[in-house]
This record gives C-alpha cells, sequence and structure tokens, in this order.
C-alpha cells in the first residue's frame, strides 16, 4: 500500500469532491463578477498525496514545469497550511486576456500584467475553496497576502512547501471554462498531520449529521 492510500478514504474523498464542487461554484460567481464574463470552474477529480510523492505527481501532470506560474497563499485555522495554485505555461497569458479590460494593457509590461491577473484569479479561487471547505466542516480561516513565482523561483518554493516531513496536499485539478476558450490550473493544499487528523473528524462528523437529517 503507498503513503497515499493510507491518508484518506474513498468515502472521504467523495465527501472533500462534493465539497469543493460546491467551494468552486461560490468561486465562479466571484470571478465572473470580477471579469464580466460568464465562467464555470469545476474539480473533475482529486487526489492526496504524501510529502513524498507530490514533485514527481507535478512532473507527470505538467512535464514544462520550467516555463509554468504559481501564487501561494498562507491560510491558518483549524485547518491550517498553504495553497499552491499552479498555472501550465500559456495558460496565464490566456487569463489575461480575460482582464484586459479591468486592468488595461496599453503602456504596461506584460509580465506584470499578467502577474496581477494571476494573483487576482488565484485570490478570488482560493480564498472562496479554503472559506467553503472550512465553513462546512465547522471551521473559520484567515489568509496571508498571496506571492507570486515564476520559473527560476518555483522549484525551490516547492520543495520548501512539499519536502516537510509528515506533510500532505491535496490536490484538485482545477477547470476554468470561460464562453469562447478553456484554461487549466492544478490547485494543491498543503499541511500537516495535525491539519489532517482535524479533516478526517470533521469529514466524519459531516457525514453523521447529513446521514441523521
Amino acid at each position: 500500500m503507498s503513503e497515499t492510500a493510507s491518508l484518506m478514504t474513498p468515502l472521504e474523498k467523495d465527501v472533500l469532491q462534493e465539497i469543493m464542487n460546491i467551494s468552486f461554484g461560490q468561486a465562479a460567481a466571484g470571478l465572473s463578477e470580477v471579469i464580466n464574463l460568464y465562467v464555470t470552474l469545476s474539480v473533475p477529480y482529486i487526489d492526496v498525496l504524501a510529502h513524498g510523492e507530490v514533485a514527481r505527481y507535478i512532473k507527470g501532470k505538467i512535464p514544462d514545469t520550467g516555463e509554468m506560474s504559481m501564487v501561494t497563499q498562507m491560510f491558518s485555522g483549524n485547518f491550517s497550511g498553504s495553497s499552491i495554485l499552479i498555472f501550465p505555461h500559456g495558460e496565464g497569458k490566456k487569463l489575461l486576456r480575460l482582464f484586459n479590460g479591468e486592468l488595461g494593457t496599453e503602456g504596461h509590461d506584460m509580465d506584470v500584467l499578467e502577474r496581477e491577473s494571476l494573483i487576482e484569479i488565484s485570490n478570488i479561487i482560493i480564498g472562496a475553496c479554503i472559506s467553503k471547505i472550512a465553513e462546512m466542516l465547522g471551521d473559520v480561516v484567515s489568509y496571508s497576502p498571496p506571492r507570486f513565482y515564476a520559473r527560476e523561483q518555483i522549484s525551490d518554493a516547492l520543495r520548501e512547501s512539499f519536502e516537510a516531513e509528515g506533510a500532505f496536499a491535496i490536490f484538485f485539478k482545477t477547470l476554468f471554462q470561460f464562453e469562447e476558450y478553456d484554461a487549466r490550473g492544478y490547485l494543491f493544499m498543503v499541511s500537516n498531520g495535525a491539519a489532517l487528523s482535524w479533516l478526517k473528524q470533521s469529514i466524519a462528523n459531516y457525514l453523521q449529521k447529513y446521514a441523521g437529517a
């Protein structure tokens, strides 16, 4: 049995999948208001990874890791850790086009604009998702400001986030579906054993509450 298989049961993962789909509905509404364009967000699947498996997993999903962009944001509460939203090469420029009306492009550095648009999108998605998970499982969280990483900064940041002993990551494949085209990103929530114990107990309480309803 892999480390991953012992972290969460299939039922616990199913509950998280349900909660995340609700969370992403909330995030999509917030994003639609910002860009004035209808958008849907979906989570086709989730995975739970032990700390030693994450780097290999990312390379399997995003072969060209040298050209991706990443936004991280710390959160704290009973469920605490860091959120990491990764955009493969080219996805940031797709999303930047949606923000042309909000940010304006004339006279601006396009790399700066791309960074600002990804931070804005990540802030909405991470805030809505983590807050909804906390709310549905009986917790409240606070956040640090988001941080953007590009190219040469990413490897060190990932190593620092994922290689702590006892850490685990919940992975959500994220699809952004717009009126004219789709984009994709990968959301990770990284935490430790204490938070995992709280999460599993809270999921059990959630199931008990709705089973008895």
